[in-house]
């Protein structure tokens, strides 16, 4: 018992030692800083960021127009620049007093009211009823909201939904249009529910939720755009061409004809999901890719992926290093013949392309690129290890060792081992920046798991789509996969000074 208070007083004692000489090592406190952070960031990615690196798309730009960093706005130049603006507060009328929407009705015979049985979280209905004294007339009801639009420059894009269902106009035909107005030029743009947006009548009930076709939104076929607007420029370029006032809503028109005099007519018009999303021109701290994803998202996401694959290629590949170098180097003759000159075979072999045709072979999922990279960097370290098994084996405790009867077993593990261990750290710490670097050169080249996000996929998108004069495209990755390869460099160097007592300084 008290000699394994002493073992582990000593234990505790020794590894004070080493954490006191890691602290004053500049190299190591600067490495490991920087590790820290990179792994706190992928860690609580999903808090810092909320968006997806690959799923969620178009939140900002269209086409090929890459939404910039929203900070441009802020630089001489960035005037023009747009960001994305919801001014619905309330599209899916989940208020029962309907307080969000501004109505206007042209006849008493027309009522608002919530029904919360409808919809998804409720919906308007909208009655026109009229009893048989009363006259046939065109009778109309507008749900609008008004809003600013506070940007020197266009959006890249809008859409507007809508969904409508409708319950007995077998006698009164229902036309639903949505508008945008421009109040300080009084001029209106009109959707219709019919094929490409033209002006269409519901003339009985319907079963289902009606959507204009196609679906609004400023980039649709040019075709349409100049059929029912006469322009071949996007809508958003119409539109929304300075700092306005806008109105945006749904108007109903009730055509209840002459025919229907002396009856007792009435409809009812579910409305649904009324919104209007404006898409900037500028968004987030790094904009937006090619297909309107989130920059920074994709930055922080891979900060997990690189580090992950850094770290397990090169445990696998020091771990195989390891096992061959001990056994090589120990049991000599034979063996370490033919492990050396299969060690020796693989060596001369080029890296990069033999990853290629394995990761072709096999798929480019994040676990294949782990094994396949730690399985190929384990050569260097085995010949390393091996050289000092060959000097530690001829020293005087082992011949001490095998004296008194040890094994092999219990000689490797207990003194071959431990005096190889502090080859193992430095080895692991040197070896993260190679994986880390052989993963983005892969991904650049095109060979990266489609599900995931890392360094070297963002630069290889930057490459595809021609994103080289976005420089917050292309540099933060690459700054990222420079910092954590250094800071795995200047851990390696510090753990090599403090392990190594030829290298130890005197304090």
């Amino acid at each position: 018992m008290a000699t394994r208070r002493q073992r582990l007083g000593f234990t505790i004692e020794r590894s004070k030692k080493l954490l006191k000489s890691f602290l004053r090592s500049k190299r190591a406190v600067i490495g490991m800083s920087i590790i820290v952070f990179f792994v706190v960031i992928g860690v609580f990615a999903s808090v810092i960021t909320p968006y997806h690196p690959t799923l969620d798309i178009w939140l900002a730009g269209s086409g090929s127009f890459h939404a910039r960093p929203s900070w441009l706005r802020l630089l001489p130049g960035g005037e023009t620049l747009s960001e994305n603006l919801a001014p619905i507060s309330d599209p899916e009328f989940t208020s029962p007093s309907l307080q969000n929407w501004n109505f206007e009705l042209s006849s008493q015979d027309i009522s608002v009211e919530y029904k919360s049985a409808i919809g998804k979280d409720g919906s308007t209905l909208i009655t026109y009823n009229r009893n048989n004294v009363t006259t046939p007339q065109k009778a109309t009801i507008q749900l609008n909201n008004d809003f600013s639009f506070p940007y020197g420059g266009p959006p890249s894009r809008f859409t507007c939904t809508v969904k409508i269902m409708i319950e007995g106009s077998e006698d009164v035909p229902i036309e639903p249009i949505v508008f945008i107005e421009d109040n300080a030029n009084q001029k209106r743009y009109d959707w219709g529910f019919g094929s490409d947006w033209e002006n269409s009548n519901f003339t009985g009930t319907t079963t289902k939720w009606k959507i204009p076709t196609p679906p609004i939104a400023s980039d649709a076929q040019v075709n349409i755009r100049i059929s029912r607007f006469n322009t071949e420029t996007e809508l958003s370029k119409v539109i929304f061409t300075k700092p306005e006032d806008y109105t945006f809503g749904l108007e109903i028109i009730f055509w209840d004809l002459p025919s229907n005099a002396g009856k007792n007519v009435k409809v009812m018009v579910y409305v649904d999901k009324l919104d209007i999303k404006l898409y900037g021109t500028s968004f987030g701290l790094l904009g937006c890719d090619w297909q309107g994803r989130d920059i920074f998202t994709q930055l922080i996401y891979g900060a997990r992926i690189s580090i992950t694959v850094g770290l397990l290629s090169a445990a696998i590949g020091v771990f195989l290093g390891l096992i061959v170098g001990l056994v090589a180097g120990y049991l000599g003759g034979v063996t370490d013949e033919i492990m050396m000159r299969l060690t020796d075979a693989l060596l001369v072999l080029p890296g990069l392309p033999l990853l290629i045709v394995l990761i072709a072979v096999l798929g480019t999922s994040v676990f294949n690129l782990i094994i396949i990279i730690g399985f190929l960097g384990w050569m260097s370290f085995a010949r390393v290890v091996r050289s000092q098994v060959l000097s530690l084996k001829e020293r005087p405790f082992v011949e001490a060792a095998k004296a008194i009867g040890a094994g092999k077993s219990h000689t490797i593990f207990k003194h071959i081992i431990p005096n190889v261990m502090s080859l193992v750290y430095v080895s692991l710490a040197t070896s993260v920046p190679a994986a880390i670097t052989a993963e983005a050169a892969l991904s650049w080249l095109g060979y990266f798991d489609p599900y995931v996000m890392s360094w070297g996929r963002m630069l290889n998108d930057v490459q595809v789509h021609s994103g080289y004069t976005d420089w917050w495209w292309v540099i933060p990755p690459g700054l990222c996969i420079a910092a954590v390869s250094v800071s795995f460099i200047l851990l390696g160097y510090a753990l090599d000074e403090i392990l190594n007592p030829r290298l130890r300084v005197r304090r």
